[in-house]
């Protein structure tokens, strides 16, 4: 018979893994144990700070420290470009790259233009066509737009010219 010394780390080794072996089964008791009665439904924190669970850190005392960010200064000039109106844009669509689907997108664009027709006079009553439009104030690239439903303004000019558009067209027709 052959024997083979065993070294006192080898010893050590044993002797940790039997006691967490007996913890373990401890901490598999106490889970059996617990029943769905013991629940109750009181809120308060149990024990003592520091044992059962972390000691509370206050920060109460100490100074405010800011962070010693270097000055920067921004300047920001707008663009100095402009436009001729835009009468038949899509805002959400072209401007923000809202999509309704691309099975929807074709259709409402194309009803977008053809409702846009017989408003035509006066959407260039109230963006006359030699203005310029400046595009500042809208959502810049990049920054997060919410979806928009665009008001329609009121215009005396644009009512005046759909009223002289609607009134020529049926005084054309025989």
């Amino acid at each position: 018979m052959l024997v083979i010394p065993v070294s006192a780390q080898a010893q050590d080794d044993s002797q940790a893994c039997s006691e967490e072996s007996t913890d373990c089964l401890e901490a598999i008791q106490k889970l059996r144990d617990d029943k769905i009665s013991g629940i109750d439904l009181d809120i308060k924190i149990g024990g003592q700070s520091g044992n059962d669970y972390p000691c509370e850190c206050r920060l109460e005392g100490e100074l405010f420290q800011p962070r010693q960010f270097s000055t920067t200064m921004f300047t920001w000039k707008a663009a100095g470009y402009c436009h001729k109106p835009l009468y038949f844009e899509d805002w959400n669509l072209e401007r923000y790259g809202h999509s309704r689907g691309w099975l929807a997108d074709p259709f409402v664009s194309a009803a977008h233009f053809f409702v846009t027709i017989p408003v035509l006079p006066y959407k260039m009553g109230v963006e006359l066509p030699w203005e310029c439009i400046y595009p500042v104030g809208y959502y810049r690239p990049g920054n997060c737009a919410p979806w928009t439903c665009p008001a329609v303004p009121i215009s005396a000019r644009g009512m005046a010219l759909e009223a002289a558009t609607v009134t020529g067209i049926v005084f054309l027709m025989p």
